[in-house]
């Protein structure tokens, strides 16, 4: 919870710093496409680990809720700041986002026995999904 909330405040404070509306929009997408997956995750991982504290779970998730809109506040806050600002953070909003890929998700899918062919080459349809995205954006 605490590294994907972390993850959520560094790309609202990305979003935030955004003077372009198309890197904004660009943005927006991404996070709408992976948020709804970090938030059932991270659903499930709570629901398991406190089966007997809903009000616990309620505090934590919605303590994440929360993350992304208090990342475009301080974002929109630094939006004075210089060009630098913007490229560290959004460099913060992705390495925590391959961080957490890379640390969590995908070490416990392939823990798990079966289908290891299956993912292995959903994975990597993944990543060429991503990497068509840069030359797409510089095209």
């Amino acid at each position: 919870m605490i590294a994907l909330s972390i993850h959520a405040i560094f790309e609202g404070i990305a979003l935030g710093l955004n003077k372009n509306m198309s890197a904004t929009i660009n943005i927006v997408i991404a996070v709408f496409l992976h948020k709804w997956a970090a938030a059932m995750s991270l659903g499930i991982s709570l629901a398991k680990t406190f089966p007997d504290n809903p009000r616990f779970i309620l505090l934590l998730v919605l303590t994440f809720s929360c993350a992304t809109p208090l990342g475009v506040t301080i974002g929109i806050i630094l939006t004075a700041a210089p060009p630098i600002v913007d490229i560290a953070f959004s460099s913060l909003a992705g390495g925590t986002f391959l961080y957490i890929a890379c640390s969590e998700v995908i070490v416990e899918e392939f823990s798990v026995p079966g289908h290891r062919w299956l993912k292995y080459f959903a994975f990597l349809i993944g990543c060429a999904i991503i990497t068509s995205l840069f030359f797409i954006e510089s095209g």
